[in-house]
């Protein structure tokens, strides 16, 4: 085999080995969040919430108080705080349940306004409540969401801007 042939089939080999590692890479960037439909539930039916935030701001979210899901059970409770950039999955379920409401507050920095992430899970309309910005310069955020699914194994995506 001539020097230039070996050199030919050393690149195809490292540009085939690159491939592999960025699909890795592009798949592990893609990979599924939590899905509600996957919780644990007592009676087949009951509503669950897998509500996925993502912190797009340069300030990290300091929770308000523990999050209220008052007619169901927290699986994965919201975090403490959420770094700039960071993504949480919050989820829960109503054991015995046929409505599932959750409820989500962060202040946006030390003191800046309040961003709220809520979700309304029954039968007849699962829709966001109360979502939205609050207190000063709310006005410069905003939250966009969007359904993967509704009920009763509600999933929801809220970015934070």
């Amino acid at each position: 085999m001539t020097s230039t042939a070996h050199l030919s089939t050393a690149r195809l080999a490292a540009a085939g080995v690159g491939l592999a590692c960025l699909t890795a890479g592009a798949l592990a960037l893609t990979a599924p969040a939590a899905h509600a439909g996957t919780l644990p539930v007592t009676h087949p039916g009951e509503p669950t919430i897998a509500m996925t935030i993502t912190n797009h701001t340069d300030k990290t979210e300091h929770l308000l108080n523990d999050g209220t899901s008052p007619n169901g059970i927290w699986v994965n409770a919201p975090r403490q705080t959420l770094a700039p950039g960071a993504t949480e999955i919050v989820t829960a379920v109503a054991p015995h349940g046929t409505t599932l409401d959750m409820h989500v507050a962060y202040r946006v920095g030390l003191a800046g306004p309040t961003a709220t992430y809520e979700v309304s899970n029954n039968q007849h309309n699962t829709n966001i409540a109360n979502t939205g910005m609050t207190g000063p310069f709310a006005k410069n955020y905003w939250i966009n969401h969007t359904f993967s699914s509704h009920y009763p194994n509600t999933n929801i995506g809220f970015d934070l801007w």
